[in-house]
C-alpha cells in the first residue's frame, strides 16, 4: 500500500508497441494484439496514472486521518476517560474501525475499478484470439446445476465469477471459476473451510453416449470406500495401474465406461494433470457432454500489475497462457473428434 507513496509510480512508463511471440500459444497474437487492443493502449495508460494519483492522494488523506485520531484519542484518554469511560471506549473503537477500514475500501476502490474495466473491455478482445467467445466478470451459473455427476462436494457457500462462453474448434465451452467452502462448525458460520477452488469446464462432444460415467481422484482405501457405498454407479476396473492410482472409475453401463476411457484418453488425462501441476483433476460423461472440475491456486483472470506500464502485453501474455491451458484439453483429449478420444 505505502508503494503509493512514490512520485514515480505516478510517472507514465516507457510503453512497448509490439508483442513479442515467445511461445508456441502465442504465434499469430502480435497482428492480433496490433488489430485489437493496440488503439487502446494511449487510454488506458492515462487511466492507470490518474488511479494512481487518486489512490495516492486517498492514502495522504488516511495517513493525515490516522495522525490526528492518535492525537484524538490521546487527548480523550488523558482528559475524559475518569468522567465518562464508556464513551471514550465507544469515540475510540469508532475512529479506529473507519481508519482500519479505509485502506482496503476507499483508498483501493479507484484500482479495482480500473482493473474491472482492464477485465470488462481487454479480456474480450484476447479471448476472441481463440474464436467467438464471450466474457462476463459476473455469473449466474452456480455448481447446483451440475450435482448430478456426482462431483461437487458438499458445500455451504459458492462464490462464482469469471464466466467465459463460445466455441473453440467446433467444440462449446462453458467456464467459470468458483470456489466452494464448508462451515467448520454446523452451529457456526464464523469460519470457513475451502472445499474446492478452481475452474468449472463443461464441453460438448461428439462422441454420443447415453449413460454416466465419473473419473474422480484416488483418496485412499477408506474414502474410496465411502464413495463406492455412496453412489448407484459400479466401480470400472481399468488396466493401467498408474491411472488406478491416480483415479477411481464409476459408471452405469460398464461397456460405454471402457468406450470412452480408451488407452489414449487415459495417457491424455494424466498428462493434464501433470500440464496443471499435479492437481487432481475429476471429470464427468453425461448428457453428451464432459464436466471437468480443475482446482487451481490462483485467479485465472487476474489483471497485471497497476505499478507497471499498461500495454496490454503482460495481460494478454497471462490469459493467453491460462487459457491455452484449458483449451487444450480439447486439443488433447480431441473431443471434436467423433471417434477415439
Amino acid at each position: 500500500m505505502f508503494k503509493l507513496l512514490s512520485k514515480d509510480l505516478v510517472k507514465s512508463s516507457k510503453i512497448r508497441d509490439t508483442f513479442p511471440e515467445e511461445k508456441d500459444y502465442e504465434i499469430g497474437f502480435s497482428d492480433h494484439y496490433n488489430k485489437y487492443l493496440k488503439d487502446k493502449v494511449e487510454r488506458f495508460e492515462e487511466n492507470r496514472i490518474s488511479t494512481l494519483k487518486e489512490a495516492r492522494k486517498r492514502l495522504i488523506i488516511w495517513l493525515f486521518y490516522i495522525f490526528f485520531t492518535s492525537f484524538i484519542v490521546y487527548f480523550l484518554y488523558k482528559n475524559f476517560l475518569e468522567l465518562n469511560r464508556d464513551i471514550v471506549a465507544f469515540t475510540t473503537l469508532i475512529l479506529v474501525s473507519i481508519g482500519v477500514a479505509a485502506p482496503f475500501f476507499w483508498i483501493f476502490s479507484p484500482i479495482w475499478s480500473y482493473e474491472e474495466n482492464i477485465k470488462k473491455e481487454i479480456f474480450p478482445n484476447v479471448l476472441n484470439f481463440f474464436g467467438d467467445f464471450k466474457y462476463h466478470i459476473e455469473t449466474k451459473k452456480s455448481v447446483k446445476e451440475y450435482y448430478a455427476t456426482e462431483l461437487i462436494p458438499k458445500h455451504d457457500t459458492e462464490i462464482a465469477e469469471d464466466h467465459i462462453t463460445g466455441t473453440y474448434k467446433d467444440i462449446k465451452v462453458d467456464l467459470f471459476e468458483t470456489k466452494l467452502s464448508k462451515d467448520s462448525d454446523e452451529n457456526s458460520s464464523t469460519t470457513l473451510n475451502t472445499v474446492f477452488d478452481g475452474i468449472i469446464v463443461e464441453l460438448s462432444m461428439n462422441k454420443s453416449f447415453s449413460g454416466k460415467t465419473v473419473v474422480k481422484k484416488d483418496i485412499g482405501t477408506v474414502g474410496n470406500w465411502l464413495i463406492k457405498k455412496s453412489t448407484s454407479l459400479k466401480k470400472v476396473k481399468l488396466e493401467d495401474p498408474n491411472f488406478e492410482k491416480m483415479f477411481e472409475v464409476y459408471s452405469d453401463d460398464q461397456v460405454e465406461a471402457r468406450y470412452l476411457l480408451t488407452v489414449t484418453f487415459i495417457e491424455r488425462l494424466k498428462e493434464l494433470v501433470e500440464n496443471f501441476g499435479g492437481k487432481s483433476i475429476q471429470c464427468c460423461f453425461y448428457n453428451n457432454k464432459l464436466l471437468m472440475m480443475i482446482p487451481i491456486e490462483k485467479d485465472l483472470f487476474e489483471t497485471g500489475s497497476i505499478y507497471e506500464a499498461e500495454d496490454f502485453i503482460d495481460d494478454s501474455k497471462s490469459l493467453l497462457k491460462e487459457l491455452s491451458l484449458i483449451f487444450n484439453i480439447i486439443d488433447t483429449l480431441k473431443l471434436n473428434m467423433k471417434i477415439n478420444l
